[in-house]
């Protein structure tokens, strides 16, 4: 095995950007540190309800593992998930440090003994490695080491694939909305050129064979303008549930355009988000990145975005003078009352010595 369980990753392309051939891999190198013929190997990733769902099996005989559910802190894999912290028991259904919710499933399996390491990456646990031998037995010094180097090795492999589908995203994204900005741009100007043009072209020919044929094409004008609009606004509603695609996809667009310096943080189980919680947020960061450009002497822009019990909390902060008042525009009432509709609230607070910032929570 090798001794950087980074390089290893790296030199293995298949893992780059496939989570799922990287946890394939990490299964079957499981399975060899215990035997192949009396071990069975799974991956359980976090969901958003903040539990796991069993995702990759090998060695397995029985249909009860794949796709269990597993609550924080239930069973081997519960227990390690919650404390992110490599545990094992050589008597399964006997130990006493685990619950005991899984013990029919565990005894399907014939499984005796069970070791488990989380998979993490920057102190977040994305998921739990667990490894079942159907020997009696001890697990040695040798068997634990490995098992924690394998985990190590997936939770690189899983960082890296899920960096690479967040770039990947947040590039599409922002190409999207340059397209879209394009075409409201270019072609919407245009087309509301011309509307604007057969109507006093209309006006001035009057009641003739003439002038109903300019009325047709000025009605055909506006019905082509207004599918324009209303595909300007549908590009601009997002086309994903990824929150931190999009978040990030703003930022990005926001220094390439002004040159501030912003840094994007997302903290906790950042949740997946529907179409309106999302345009809520993305409308939010937009408007106040916006404000800041017009009206703030900020150096350092700081985008913020937190998984909490219920909510999810998006916070801008400046690094500029607080303003000697605030009184909510267009753009920022406008967030704050789409806000409002899904429940949620924004508020904002300021020192001079310190910064402005502006906050919005939505429950989810």
């Amino acid at each position: 095995m090798a001794s950087d369980p980074l390089l290893a990753t790296l030199l293995d392309v298949r893992s780059l950007f496939d989570p799922g051939s990287a946890l394939t891999l990490t299964l079957r190198g499981a399975l060899d540190a215990l035997g192949q013929r009396s071990s069975v190997a799974w991956v359980a990733l976090a969901e958003p309800d903040g539990g796991l769902v069993i995702e990759q099996v090998l060695g397995e005989r029985t249909s009860e593992l794949p796709e269990l559910s597993v609550g924080a802190g239930q069973g081997l894999t519960g227990n390690v998930f919650e404390r992110a912290a490599v545990h094992w028991v050589d008597e399964y259904v006997a130990a006493s440090s685990i619950t005991h919710e899984f013990d029919s499933v565990i005894e399907a399996e014939r499984i005796r003994r069970m070791i488990a390491a989380p998979l993490s990456v920057d102190n977040a646990v994305l998921g739990v490695l667990s490894v079942g031998s159907r020997d009696f037995g001890v697990f040695g010094d040798r068997v634990i080491s490995d098992v924690e180097q394998l985990a190590r090795r997936a939770s690189n492999a899983l960082a890296i694939a899920r960096a690479a589908r967040a770039n990947a995203t947040a590039a599409a994204l922002a190409e999207r909305r340059r397209v879209s900005e394009e075409l409201h741009d270019g072609v919407g100007a245009l087309l509301f050129s011309l509307v604007s043009r057969t109507e006093r072209l209309q006006r001035r020919i009057g009641e003739t064979e003439v002038g109903l044929e300019v009325g047709a094409l000025q009605e055909e004008l506006a019905e082509v303008s207004t599918m324009v609009r209303t595909l300007v606004s549908g590009w601009h509603q997002s086309a994903t549930d990824d929150v931190c695609a999009e978040v990030t996809g703003i930022v990005d667009d926001f220094e390439r355009r002004t040159g501030f310096d912003v840094l994007a943080l997302f903290l906790g189980r950042v949740p997946r988000l529907d179409a309106a919680r999302m345009q809520a947020v993305t409308r939010f960061v937009g408007i106040a990145l916006s404000n800041v450009e017009r009206h703030s002497k900020a150096s350092r822009v700081t985008v913020t975005v937190s998984g909490l019990p219920g909510q999810v909390a998006v916070a801008v902060f400046n690094d500029g003078p607080a303003p000697a008042y605030l009184v909510p525009g267009v753009g920022l009432g406008g967030a704050e009352e789409r806000i409002a509709r899904l429940g949620g609230s924004l508020d904002h607070q300021g020192d001079d010595n310190v910064g402005f910032t502006v906050r919005a929570r939505i429950p989810v």
